[in-house]
């Protein structure tokens, strides 16, 4: 059985309008870690987990995102509404015919300092996803270990450089590496949110550290094609994707990361 790791913030938090395909993924699990268990994959994903490693609550129309920031360390799909794992996982099983296990670790508006070892968010990666290897072994053999990266936003908001993205993109590949011995580290690229140039400076950071490392892949560069076509655009929230966007993405990215996991047989 393949783990497949999801960790970023908004858009792989899951942030889109409506609630679509609900049945389970054939052949394909979600860790939940407040459970311990591996339950059928299906949309909605993901836990909402507060600091203190309580079940937190979920995101509403009428949560104060404010406060649920503070409390939350990760969070399950928004408005309980689709997220793009399902489709990954359907379409990484159609490439390799694996069994998969899905670990969801994201939260929005996150900076990717805040998942760097040393902090509540990278010590919530490790403990899940650690978690998640051993239930697997419980009742399976395990093959690929591969982390799935969509984040970025943040970072293009703060201002933030190439040449630092890049840095702290290396560091959180080496230490999941050492730590969760993860295989590659595979990236959505991100998409446009500012829609300047402080955009551009994640998305080169992004495409220069797949070209010059052999750890990184990078599973698609469509996020910037949909952010200009209304109907893959959540149409309530500014920068996110619907949820035919979030499907698009995981079909497409779960396609390629199936592909090269089939070759590395």
């Amino acid at each position: 059985m393949d783990i497949l790791i999801f960790g970023g913030q908004s858009n792989m938090q899951g942030q889109s309008e409506a609630l679509t395909d609900t049945a389970p993924v054939s052949g394909a699990l979600e860790y939940k870690w407040l459970g311990d268990c591996l339950e059928p994959l299906c949309n909605p994903v993901g836990e909402n987990i507060t600091y203190d490693r309580q079940a937190g609550e979920a995101v509403t129309k009428e949560t104060n995102s404010r406060e649920w920031l503070k409390a939350h360390v990760t969070g399950a799909s928004c408005y309980g509404n689709t997220n793009l794992v399902p489709k990954f996982c359907e379409h990484y099983r159609k490439a390799t015919g694996n069994e998969i296990a899905a670990v969801h670790i994201a939260k929005g508006s996150t900076e990717i300092k805040e998942w760097l070892p040393g902090t509540p968010g990278f010590e919530m990666v490790v403990e899940k996803a650690t978690a998640a290897v051993r239930k697997v072994k419980e009742e399976h053999s395990v093959g690929h270990i591969y982390f799935v990266w969509l984040q970025g936003e943040s970072d293009a908001i703060a201002g933030n450089t190439k040449e630092y993205y890049k840095e702290k993109l290396l560091l959180l590949n080496n230490t999941l590496k050492e730590v969760l011995g993860i295989e590659e580290f595979a990236l959505i690229r991100v998409g446009r949110f500012t829609n300047d140039d402080r955009d551009l400076e994640i998305i080169h950071a992004q495409d220069e550290v797949c070209r010059e490392n052999e750890d990184f892949i990078m599973l698609t560069e469509i996020a910037t094609e949909l952010n200009m076509q209304a109907e893959y655009m959540n149409p309530f929230v500014s920068g996110h994707y619907s949820a035919k966007g979030l499907e698009k993405l995981g079909e497409v990215s779960g396609a390629v990361l199936g592909r090269y996991a089939e070759n590395r047989r």
